[in-house]
């Protein structure tokens, strides 16, 4: 009977131990398994990096064509008259495969030529639209190419870059209108006005002028598309409406 008993408490004991060596601490795994581990912080992203969602897309610049076919798509409607006393009548015309549209280039045109800071201001001049001849003037949009070609015929060398006037022709280089230049590349309208007005401006008698003062306002008549000389850009001959902005004679 002593020795039963002697033999439950062994047992008993024996028990006790496997219970205290096989029960986890508080953390620890269970036999068989890893101990699951603390879940990671998510990673930083890298300074000055934004995710891909977070960026802004800057919007692609418009395809411009180097050459087209040096054929010309004529719009065929009138505008109302703008300015006073003598209103020139000008035809528009767009290159064909240019990626703009005619009547888009011509209402554009109309709104700068009819802007109370444009030539109109000086009071004795106007214009108008007309849809076939007569006509005084024909404002082109034209390929990079085609403009180096019509403007060589007046004389004038764009070399690919830049716009001409010769008699009664003008010629707006596409990739000008399209993409502007640096110092405008956040105005690419005013741009387009500037372009214009000079262009206009040669038509109406006027030459080149230079910067008159650094910080001054850029004479429309100044080569601004060459660079601004110091000056603050400007597209319109009378940015007040009343005062022509010019300068000391240029070089053509």
């Amino acid at each position: 009977m002593k020795f039963f008993r002697a033999s439950l408490f062994v047992v008993a004991g024996l028990l006790l131990l496997g219970y205290v060596f096989t029960t986890r601490m508080p953390g620890s795994a269970a036999p068989g398994l890893s101990a699951p581990q603390p879940s990671a912080p998510p990673a930083e992203p890298a300074f000055g990096v934004q995710s891909p969602a977070a960026s802004p897309v800057a919007p692609s610049p418009p395809h411009v064509p180097y050459s087209g076919p040096q054929r010309f798509e004529y719009v065929r409607t009138d505008s109302a008259p703008v300015g006073a006393g003598r209103i020139w009548r000008y035809r528009i015309a767009v290159e064909e495969t240019s990626g703009v549209a005619p009547e888009e280039f011509a209402q554009a045109v109309e709104r700068i030529l009819a802007e109370r800071r444009s030539w109109i201001a000086k009071g004795n001049v106007g214009f108008r639209r007309v849809a076939a001849d007569p006509s005084d003037l024909t404002i082109h949009l034209a390929t990079p190419a085609t403009t180096d070609k019509l403007c060589s015929g007046v004389g004038v060398q764009t070399k690919g870059e830049v716009s001409c006037r010769g008699g009664r022709t003008i010629v707006i280089n596409l990739a000008r209108w399209q993409l502007a230049v640096p110092w405008y590349a956040d105005a690419r309208d005013e741009y387009r006005a500037m372009v214009v007005n000079h262009e206009v401006g040669h038509f109406l008698g006027n030459g080149h002028v230079r910067c008159p003062r650094p910080g001054g306002l850029a004479p429309v008549m100044q080569t601004q598309t060459y660079g601004l000389e110091g000056c603050v850009r400007n597209p319109w001959p009378y940015p007040d409406g009343k005062t022509l902005v010019t300068g000391p004679v240029g070089s053509d």
